[in-house]
């Protein structure tokens, strides 16, 4: 292979974080202890700055869903986590595919974010993140899912 075909097959390739059709694909982590959810605010330097979530990102290509998880926890919150299941796949109003997925921590590991991708972390009550108007908006979209049945746990 010649450079010149290193270079235009790397220019083929979707963009970070999109699929081979171009769309965004990411997969979300839901981590829940005695009735509070793992979420993050995001730092100022991501896509949607200061909004909260729950933890995730990105899926790279010819990665699963859960080595995406076990990444993006590392990278964002350096929490090792056991991923137990697939519990839905969504699509944004913004056109991003994310694929939730449940994990649990040991209870000794306490997340330590990354000021580049993560401001601040926290553990709330699904009537505090919901009544709160600086949520990303699929977050609401995954706890009227749960409340329609589409997964539980």
């Amino acid at each position: 292979m010649t450079v010149e075909a290193v270079r235009l097959s790397d220019k083929n390739r979707p963009a970070k974080g999109l699929n081979p059709q171009g769309v965004r694909h990411g997969v979300v982590a839901v981590c829940f202890e005695s009735d509070h959810y793992l979420v993050i605010r995001r730092s100022q330097s991501v896509r949607a700055p200061g909004m909260l979530c729950f933890p995730g990102g990105h899926i790279e290509i010819n990665e699963t869903f859960e080595q995406a998880i076990i990444r993006e926890m590392d990278e964002e919150l350096s929490l090792p986590i056991i991923v137990r299941e697939h519990l839905w796949s969504s699509v944004t109003s913004w056109g991003t595919k994310l694929e939730w997925m449940l994990i649990e921590r040991d209870a000794a590991q306490t997340p330590i974010p990354n000021p580049l991708e993560v401001a601040e972390v926290m553990w709330m009550r699904e009537a505090e993140l919901l009544g709160g108007l600086d949520v990303l908006g699929s977050v609401p979209d995954f706890f009227e899912a749960k409340y329609n049945g589409l997964f539980t746990f």
